[in-house]
């Protein structure tokens, strides 16, 4: 699982789940609001802290990947070894 940094996110590793959708009407006029739901451009992702289940919207841009040891993946916290049982 490749987890990240994100700005804003208080050092709690994150997941990226996908990028942000956005509502596309098939008909250009006032009166239908017919659509779908289509992947944005990917300049906003959907991600999850570990360990939490709400999701968030952020900037790409402002996602960094972590390295393995970086992160504890006992409690999600970024720079915590404590309960991880990986080697770091």
């Amino acid at each position: 699982m490749t987890t990240y940094r994100v700005k804003g996110m208080s050092g709690i590793a994150c997941t990226i789940l996908g990028p942000v959708k956005v509502y596309e009407r098939w008909v250009l006029d006032d009166e239908s609001d017919e659509g779908e739901w289509c992947d944005g451009d990917g300049s906003r992702v959907r991600v999850r802290m570990v360990g939490d289940d709400h999701i968030y919207e952020v900037d790409s841009d402002d996602c960094t990947p972590l390295e393995e040891h970086e992160w504890c993946d006992g409690c999600g916290q970024i720079g915590c070894g404590h309960g991880s049982a990986r080697e770091t």
